[in-house]
């Protein structure tokens, strides 16, 4: 059986597209899903390429006992051949992944994260320029989405 593989894609991959992947992998183990499900992270920029998710995030969530240990990474055409569902974090990174697509199943592939969100669409704010208060927000909004996107695979 082949594994249902998910990225999850932000601007620079050092804060709410790896939290999202280690949220989305700690509620897979916890579930009992990592021989059917795959997940991985990417930007849309490679400004941060190799670095560490940023400390703040990783304190995060930590704080709520989810492990992060990410590098960040460009995300290349090949993740839209590679993965079943690319979901991003904002308009921008959604705009940013549709540029790369090259057909009409690429693009169906790509989804804004928050489409699964139970308290309703639009953008992750990106926490990058603010203080701890929109770290702990990205967290409410990625934890809530990740579990309401588990429950859709399991049905």
């Amino acid at each position: 059986m082949q594994k249902y593989r998910v990225m999850f894609i932000c601007t620079g991959n050092i804060c709410r597209s790896p939290l999202a992947h280690a949220v989305f992998k700690h509620l897979i183990h916890k579930h009992g899903y990592e021989s059917h499900i795959d997940v991985d992270s990417s930007g849309t920029g490679a400004w941060h390429v190799g670095e560490q998710a940023d400390s703040r995030m990783r304190q995060t969530a930590k704080r709520h006992g989810v492990q992060l240990n990410h590098r960040s990474q460009q995300l290349k055409y090949r993740a839209l051949t590679d993965f079943n569902l690319l979901l991003t974090m904002d308009r921008h990174n959604y705009r940013d992944t549709l540029a790369l697509c090259r057909s009409d199943d690429e693009r169906d592939k790509v989804r804004m994260f928050r489409d699964y969100d139970p308290e309703g669409k639009g953008d992750v704010p990106d926490p990058w320029y603010g203080g701890q208060d929109g770290f702990e927000d990205v967290w409410n909004i990625v934890y809530r989405t990740s579990k309401a996107l588990l429950e859709k695979y399991a049905d």
